[in-house]
């Protein structure tokens, strides 16, 4: 394997080293943010949860007013990167980052229609590149999270928008902080989610919770799956809400992601969190997530 290989991107089919992958400076993704777009987990070799990623895809596209790509093709082209991904890197990794982007096509005008009919041609941008998800410090110490008032624009929260401007910013300020990461919270003061993650916790009987996703924050696939595996494991969940004030009430909580899976929080702006004694039942959320990883 080249040691300089990072990466295959494939551009509307056509693929190349994703060091020299290039888009057109007429790109509306480019130019307006005008675009969506989608992180999928590959592990060894297989894209994880492909309907439920492809349908909030279409959610995406048709408000945000994207031609969406055809399905099976989409597909093709997704599976044929991480193959030649596969090919290049010289062998399967566990985890692998597949993240496609779908743009609203070529154009500088603001206006996305070129008539009142018919959207333009989309460009699709895929990536797949090789990670080594969240490091073992990182899950057996637990992160820390900074809160941030979310100031995001509240039409966008429901569409995985590549307009992260925002998120950024709030990223940034929190690490200037000496924190990981920032976690958002409404105008009712209560958490929602952080900057690239959903945020669950849980309480002294370890019922497991998180906000509820309408037009508060993304509808997460891979919480969608843990929800999923902790009812076959009889672990309790239920939606709640978790006001800033009562953090301290909290007995742990974590983010969790497609990539990163779930990784412990080990403090919350000065509230801070034991994840040493609760180790075990965060290696039961994570064998519940994993078990709905196919």
């Amino acid at each position: 394997m080249d040691s300089q290989y990072s990466g295959i991107a494939n551009i509307n089919g056509e693929m190349c080293s994703l060091l020299e992958a290039k888009i057109p400076l007429s790109d509306r993704g480019f130019l307006f943010g005008h675009s969506i777009f989608e992180t999928l987990l590959v592990k060894n070799g297989k894209i994880v949860s492909w309907d439920y990623h492809f349908e909030r895809m279409l959610f995406s596209c048709q408000e945000a007013f994207i031609k969406s790509p055809n399905k099976e093709l989409l597909l093709e082209w997704a599976q044929n990167t991480v193959n030649e991904n596969i090919k290049k890197s010289g062998f399967i990794n566990k985890k692998t980052q597949l993240r496609i982007i779908i743009s609203g096509g070529n154009s500088f005008d603001l206006s996305i229609k070129k008539d009142q009919q018919i959207l333009p041609k989309s460009n699709v941008i895929i990536i797949c590149r090789n990670v080594a998800g969240p490091s073992q410090e990182n899950y057996l110490i637990g992160i820390k999270l900074k809160c941030m008032p979310d100031l995001r624009a509240p039409a966008l929260v429901n569409i995985k928008s590549c307009s992260y401007l925002y998120n950024l910013i709030s990223l940034e300020n929190a690490k200037k902080n000496s924190f990981d990461d920032a976690l958002f919270y409404n105008s009712k003061n209560v958490i929602t989610e952080s900057t690239t993650a959903n945020f669950i916790w849980f309480d002294e009987n370890f019922k497991v919770m998180s906000h509820a996703f309408q037009g508060n924050c993304l509808a997460g696939i891979t919480l969608t799956r843990l929800i999923t595996g902790l009812e076959k494991a009889k672990i309790v969940f239920d939606w709640n809400e978790l006001n800033r004030t009562n953090i301290a009430s909290v007995m742990g909580c974590a983010i969790i992601s497609s990539i990163r899976g779930i990784v412990p929080v080990r403090q919350i702006d000065e509230y801070k969190f034991d994840t040493h004694t609760h180790n075990k039942f965060f290696e039961k959320l994570s064998q519940a997530l994993q078990s709905e990883e196919s």
